[in-house]
């Protein structure tokens, strides 16, 4: 990786869509300076973006240009980072919005099988820059040395198949197992018609929810084995909830959107966030006729709020609501949902009050949503 200058050099680099100047000069020397600078940073053959607090582009070299399959680099000047750094994979974003968060370096070796022009390796570092009257953490650089990713040898393929085919094994088993539990479940169910004492009958109650519990158990693993394999991606947020709402026996509640064109930066798993929150309304919420799922922007941020018009969520439930087996028979969702967020930086908490409803708002922090409507 070629370097660029000591820490006490960044510091006097303003970096903008058009030039590259030194200690704030724009004539005589400093022009001159800023030059030098350009065609310096121009020339690099690692790739470099320098992004400011706004997450908008500032500068971006040919190098970084060609790895976003970008032909014009000039042209990307003041376009949102979230969208010139699209191509790559996500730790970019990421460590420039460590960067602008904590102003603390970041460094990593990042592999990109998926480059079309062939598997590659970035040994990338990101940092600040500070800029005159603007602060600490004005603008951040990102830059990497590029070379080839090794093929993967005979073991590694052996490794991966290995693995494919174990995941294959665990979803047959998975399968034949909750067959054997609805069976079980139902002909408890079934017993009961038959068992006048009430002793036994509570027995055949908790044996049937310890039955559900294993079956939701059983799913969480499916959704978690799931996890750590979809790689987040840009999505129009009102499809992701419609996909949702496909998956859920809604009956006669009304689940209405007010969603607009958002698109969101997320793991695939989203879906199952909102699959929960509809879930858990209808399952728990007594005399619930409406679901109401929008968006709204809060400073930087994008808060999606799914709130209904049943009772609410009594105070001393809320304290563990997100802790792992929390809740009756499903005590992974609203765990599994706050995992599946964190995945790109989003939260999820409960601001409702009882009588008032449940009220769930997810926060996505900026870079990570965006508005899909044509510019």
């Amino acid at each position: 990786m070629v370097p660029l200058g000591s820490r006490q050099d960044r510091d006097k680099i303003i970096i903008t869509g058009e030039t590259v100047k030194e200690g704030g000069g724009s004539n005589g020397e400093g022009g001159a300076a800023g030059s030098l600078w350009r065609h310096v940073l121009d020339a690099m053959p690692g790739p470099v973006i320098v992004v400011d607090a706004e997450r908008k582009v500032l500068y971006v070299n040919p190098a970084m240009a060609n790895l976003c399959n970008r032909a014009d680099a000039a042209g990307l000047a003041g376009r949102p980072a979230d969208e010139v750094l699209a191509p790559l994979p996500f730790e970019v974003q990421r460590a420039l919005h460590s960067v602008l968060r904590t102003g603390t370096q970041v460094s990593s070796s990042i592999t990109w099988r998926e480059w079309e022009k062939g598997p590659i390796v970035l040994d990338s570092s990101a940092f600040p820059i500070s800029l005159p009257g603007k602060g600490p953490l004005a603008a951040a650089a990102w830059t990497a040395s590029v070379h080839p990713a090794e093929s993967p040898d005979q073991e590694d393929l052996a490794i991966e198949a290995s693995r494919k085919k174990g995941k294959d094994l665990l979803s047959v088993v998975r399968h034949d197992i909750l067959n054997q539990l609805t069976i079980l479940i139902g002909f408890l169910q079934f017993s009961e018609d038959f068992i006048d004492d009430p002793q036994v009958r509570e027995f055949l109650l908790k044996e049937e929810a310890a039955g559900q519990v294993i079956q939701a158990l059983i799913e969480f693993t499916r959704d978690f084995q799931d996890l750590a394999v979809e790689d987040p991606r840009w999505m129009v947020l009102d499809s992701v909830v419609a996909s949702a709402r496909e998956r859920v026996d809604a009956k006669s509640v009304t689940i209405v959107t007010d969603l607009g064109a958002t698109e969101v930066y997320a793991s695939p798993l989203i879906r199952h966030v909102f699959v929960t929150l509809i879930k858990n309304a209808l399952d728990h919420a007594r005399g619930l006729t409406r679901i109401a799922i929008s968006a709204e922007r809060e400073e930087r941020d994008l808060v999606v709020v799914c709130e209904d018009d049943g009772p609410g969520i009594p105070e001393a439930e809320r304290k563990t609501l997100f802790d792992r087996g929390h809740g009756r028979n499903r005590g992974y969702g609203l765990w599994l949902a706050g995992e599946i967020l964190s995945i790109t930086g989003a939260s999820i908490r409960e601001a409702g009050r009882m009588g008032g409803g449940a009220r769930f708002e997810i926060r996505i922090p900026q870079g990570m949503w965006r508005d899909g409507r044509p510019r």
